[in-house]
C-alpha cells in the first residue's frame, strides 16, 4: 500500500536525515523537504509566515501528484501545531493510502549538542538558514513545544532518537 510518512521532530533531532535514508528503501519514494521549497522562493525572507505557508501548500500539490502515481512520500518537518499535519492526513484519507506519523523524541540536552554541532559544522544547505533561526540556546523550548501534540495527535508514533541515527531508523522501519 502506498503510504505518506511524516517525521516530525525539533529543528536537529535528524528528521531529513531520516526521511532522506527512508526514502531508499523503496523507488521512486520522494522525500520532501518543506523548508527547501521555502527557501527556493524568491525573497521568502521579506514574509517567513506567508513563504512557509505557501510552501506548505504546494508541498501539498507534489505529495498528491507523486502519490497518485502511485509512489510513497516522505516529508520531514518540525510541526508544533496539528494544522499542516491534519492537512496531510485528510490527503492520505482522500487518496485512500497509509498515513504514518513519526515524532521523534529527543531530550533538550541532546538536542542542544546537536545543534551546537550543526552551527559549527553544517552538513546540509539549509542549515546556514536554520543556524540563524534556532540554536543550542533554543534546544528546552523545542523539545517542549512538541509536547502538546501528545494530546492533539494520539495515534501518532513516538521515536527515541536521542541515539544514533540508525537506532532511529531501525525503529521507523519497524513501524512501516
Amino acid at each position: 500500500m502506498t503510504q505518506l510518512i511524516l517525521i516530525n521532530g525539533a529543528p536537529g533531532s535528524g528528521k531529513l536525515t531520516l526521511a532522506d535514508h527512508l526514502a531508499q528503501d523503496r523507488a521512486m519514494t520522494l522525500a520532501l523537504d518543506v523548508d527547501w521549497i521555502k527557501h527556493s522562493l524568491g525573497r521568502w525572507d521579506d514574509d517567513p509566515a506567508g513563504s512557509g505557508l505557501h510552501a506548505r501548500r504546494l508541498a501539498l500539490a507534489m505529495v498528491r501528484e507523486h502519490m497518485r502515481a502511485g509512489y510513497d512520500v516522505v516529508i520531514g518537518q518540525y510541526l508544533a501545531k496539528p494544522t499542516f499535519i491534519e492537512q496531510l492526513e485528510h490527503l492520505a484519507t482522500e487518496l485512500n493510502v497509509r498515513f504514518v506519523e513519526f515524532i521523534l523524541n529527543v531530550n533538550a540536552t541532546v538536542l542542544a549538542e546537536r545543534l551546537a554541532g550543526r552551527s559549527n559544522s553544517p552538513t546540509r544547505p539549509e542549515h546556514q538558514v536554520n543556524n540563524s533561526l534556532v540554536g543550542p540556546e533554543d534546544a528546552d523550548h523545542l523539545v517542549k513545544s512538541l509536547e502538546g501534540l501528545r494530546r492533539t495527535r494520539p495515534t501518532a508514533i513516538w521515536i527515541d532518537a536521542d541515539g544514533s541515527m540508525t537506532d532511529a531508523l531501525d525503529l521507523l522501519r519497524f513501524y512501516l
